[in-house]
């Protein structure tokens, strides 16, 4: 009896375990079946949870890391239902390997969540470990950022490495799907392929087709046709193809590979924040000096980044978005407590004052402004 006893309490366990998997299994397919067929209605949802984060943080300075908790939950919402899209939609076809793709994950969630980390850590252990947890956040993103750039060849990394999806793209393309039956689509599909092989342009011009996308994996691939002699060959593509259309996802655009002068301006940005900490470490945070070696670094990696043209279209617009962030400047201390926040606020002030209606909202945002410039990762973060 011990025996039966003892084998009948191991298999129970066992299929509790087994029936807890199975339920999980079934939840699991059918949220990505729910998010696939309703994306309207997912954006929705995560729209709510975004309002509902403004809402809490205007609450008063208790409920500032309930907000930012709410709002890192909103952000890791719609990140992990762009994935469940991304995955399930014919449009998306990324080069790039699972392990690259797997460490971009990860410095996106950190890029979600520091906010709230940095509050929470500050609630709980004070100034010391706030920026202990600060530190250790920024050497986690610049060492994985500098693997995928040596290791990966990452390029020009945008922050955060997987931007928000374009969902009505993605809807567009779901309903372009759905009203094609079956045979029809497969002849679309085999016109479409005809057509990438074709030897003359869609402009009508004489001049043959040296490459074409692959269909399936989107590789740009030369044409048997265009191949030079065997002693000319390479595994380079012709500078004719060397374009960026404007309907290609930023998704499936494969990076450019940083040499040179632009391998540094990439190198110190990166390493920057860094810098940045090791000279509030030794020159307080009240001086001039980190912030001033803070922004010629900026201006440095700015700089030696444009020495090279050969961007892609998600790059070139990084690249933009870096040079305007300089006016970040003007609000990040000691900059902003000297000069900027007088300013800033006479300036909403006089605007609630004259526009109609605009009083309550200004009022509220000149409240909000210094809570926001206090909190590193809002300011400093990129």
């Amino acid at each position: 009896m011990d025996v039966q006893d003892s084998v009948r309490d191991a298999v129970v366990p066992e299929k509790l375990w087994e029936n807890l998997l199975r339920k999980y299994k079934e939840a699991w397919d059918w949220y990505e079946k729910w998010v696939r067929q309703h994306p309207e209605t997912v954006s929705n949802v995560e729209r709510t949870f975004r309002i509902v984060s403004y809402l809490l943080s205007g609450a008063g300075d208790d409920d500032q890391v309930l907000a930012e908790l709410v709002f890192s939950l909103s952000n890791l919402l719609v990140f992990f239902n762009d994935g469940i899209l991304r995955r399930a939609s014919s449009i998306f076809r990324t080069q790039l390997s699972l392990s690259q793709q797997q460490l971009m994950r990860w410095l996106t969630v950190i890029d979600h969540v520091e906010v709230f980390v940095e509050l929470a850590a500050a609630r709980m252990w004070g100034e010391i470990g706030r920026w202990v947890v600060i530190a250790i956040i920024q050497l986690m993103r610049s060492l994985l950022r500098l693997f995928l750039l040596y290791r990966y060849k990452a390029g020009i990394q945008p922050n955060p490495p997987f931007p928000p999806l374009n969902r009505e793209k993605v809807v567009k393309t779901q309903e372009q799907e759905n009203s094609m039956s079956s045979p029809q689509r497969g002849k679309s599909q085999l016109e479409t392929k005809e057509n990438r092989l074709e030897s003359t342009n869609a402009a009508g011009d004489n001049k043959p087709e040296v490459t074409f996308v692959g269909q399936r994996s989107g590789r740009i691939v030369r044409t048997l046709k265009s191949a030079p002699d065997l002693t000319q060959r390479t595994w380079k593509l012709p500078n004719t193809q060397e374009k960026d259309p404007e309907d290609v996802p930023v998704e499936n655009l494969l990076p450019s590979e940083l040499l040179g002068l632009p391998l540094t301006g990439e190198c110190i940005h990166i390493s920057r924040p860094l810098a940045h900490l090791a000279a509030l470490l030794l020159w307080g945070q009240y001086s001039w000096k980190p912030w001033l070696l803070s922004f010629t670094l900026d201006v440095a990696s700015i700089k030696l980044l444009d020495q090279s043209t050969q961007y892609n279209r998600q790059e070139k617009a990084e690249l933009k978005k870096r040079t305007f962030l300089l006016l970040f400047y003007l609000l990040r201390s000691p900059c902003f407590d000297k000069y900027t926040r007088t300013r800033l606020l006479g300036m909403m002030e006089k605007f609630g004052n004259t526009v109609p209606g605009m009083g309550f909202i200004m009022k509220s945002m000149m409240e909000y402004l210094p809570v926001w410039q206090r909190i590193y990762f809002y300011t400093w973060s990129h």
